[in-house]
């Protein structure tokens, strides 16, 4: 073993001496896709410093969101559960009314969450960002969902302007600048705000879920923004260059909260993660193409390809993971919930699908749960798909609880990463595998019903 080595294995011994509840940074993007990152193999758009995080921590290659769109996908994050059994399948609208603000369907009180599990264990939480399950003062709010602290977007549909009039910190409007200037851009203060919360707590535990919208659609960013003029002398669409530098300033930022935790000396004592709540997406003129937004992988936001559902996923933690470390271990937005469970000193609670990646932090890899398999649901349409091993089974048009009912695509991962070959005839046995997986998995649902279309927009009195 080099001295390099050694010098890890003494920091990472003395740290679980020590024995402080370490903090947790979960940051996600909004669409972005699993070519966006330089350490994905992006070549055109600039991302040193989470390509640093990579560097100095964990990358996984073989990671995945709940489902392809937002709110579904957040659910699934905040509850340990796949998308089968949330109570949230789908981007569902609640229309405001004179008693309610607009928002989307709240997830009930009685759902349990991670910033509800890790403020068992006296850490402070915050939700900083976008949130979109449940509009404000309804159960779902942030605030009746274990965080004591929320700022931000509450409807993610608001979350689609850059620029708005106001945010929520916690039930107060918080009006910000006129529009194109850098006070009125609404990610600069929720980076100023994510920085604040984690100076505020340096000496307790604490929790930062920093749910950015970049970048997802409409591509925005201050016009002196420098992270967008670097790109102005190259030879690409005006919308590409914005949609380059929106994703070079979060990774900006990134590296500022990384800097921070430096300079408190704290970066020991703190797991950050850094991800995506789906592929990548084609709104507002955008070419998926042009940047290979989706790397290898067949599919955008809204499939259940590998592209709408696969996402970058970067650890890290200085003093427990070993530099430079690459794995494909399979793991998913909900083994968020038994993974924080694991850092607290909390046993993980009943009705979660959720598998700790602990051990694969601490590079203990004979401790290191798998899962079987990993399902995944989308409403409106109805499709589903699942994960076992090598093999991916995709059904596109969902009418009926019965997996007969519509076709089931095969795909071999391990020689067809692009999902170019469908192999269901071949491999008859496999097809009848994750027919059963699809029967298994699925939990039916009040609100998100196979086949059913999707509602209008739905008025909640309270």
């Amino acid at each position: 073993m080099n001295i390099i080595f050694y010098l890890f294995l003494i920091i990472k011994a003395s740290f679980l001496l020590y024995g402080a509840k370490p903090n947790i940074i979960f940051i996600m993007a909004d669409d972005l896709g699993y070519g966006h990152l330089g350490a994905y193999g992006q070549e055109l758009i600039l991302t040193p410093e989470i390509d640093k995080m990579a560097k100095e921590g964990l990358l996984l290659t073989d990671y995945y969101s709940g489902t392809s769109v937002c709110a579904p996908a957040r659910c699934s994050l905040m509850t340990g559960q796949h998308v089968g059994n949330t109570y949230i399948r789908g981007n569902y609208e609640i229309k405001g009314t004179e008693l309610n603000e607009q928002g989307q369907l709240p997830i009930p009180d009685e759902t349990i969450t991670v910033a509800e599990r890790l403020k068992e264990a006296g850490y402070a939480t915050a939700c900083i960002g976008k949130w979109g399950l449940g509009y404000p003062h309804s159960e779902g709010d942030p605030l009746n969902q274990g965080f004591d602290h929320f700022y931000g977007y509450n409807c993610q549909r608001l979350a689609h302007k850059y620029y708005p009039n106001w945010l929520w910190r916690n039930h107060v409007k918080v009006p910000l600048g006129e529009r194109d200037t850098p006070d009125g851009y609404s990610h600069y203060s929720l980076t100023d705000e994510g920085l604040d919360f984690i100076e505020s707590n340096r000496r307790n535990p604490f929790f930062l879920y920093l749910s950015y919208a970049i970048p997802h659609s409409k591509i925005e960013i201050p016009k002196e923004d420098i992270n967008y003029t670097q790109y102005l002398d190259r030879d690409w669409p005006d919308i590409q260059k914005r949609l380059a530098g929106m994703i070079s300033l979060m990774d900006q930022d990134v590296g500022k909260i990384i800097r921070l935790l430096k300079k408190l000396k704290i970066e020991n004592n703190t797991l950050v993660i850094f991800t995506s709540d789906n592929g990548a997406h084609n709104a507002g003129g955008i070419i998926p193409d042009f940047f290979n937004d989706s790397g290898p992988l067949r599919g955008i936001k809204r499939d259940l390809y590998e592209g709408g559902i696969r996402v970058p996923f970067v650890a890290y933690w200085p003093s427990v993971i070993e530099p430079s470390r690459r794995s494909g271990h399979l793991a998913a937005h909900w083994d968020f919930m038994a993974t924080a469970c694991d850092i607290a000193g909390l046993k993980l609670h009943d009705g979660t699908n959720s598998v700790s990646y602990l051990p694969l932090l601490e590079g203990t890899l004979d401790r290191q749960k798998a899962h079987d398999f990993l399902y995944f649901e989308l409403h409106w349409p109805t499709k589903r798909s699942a994960r076992k091993g090598q093999w991916a089974a995709v059904q596109k048009h969902t009418s009926s609880l019965d997996p007969s009912v519509n076709e089931i695509e095969l795909y071999n991962l391990e020689n067809d990463l692009s999902q170019k070959f469908n192999i269901a005839e071949q491999f008859p046995e496999k097809v009848a595998e994750f027919k059963e997986i699809f029967l298994a998995s699925h939990k039916q649902s009040e609100h998100f019903v196979f086949g059913q279309k999707r509602p209008q927009k739905a008025s909640i009195k309270w």
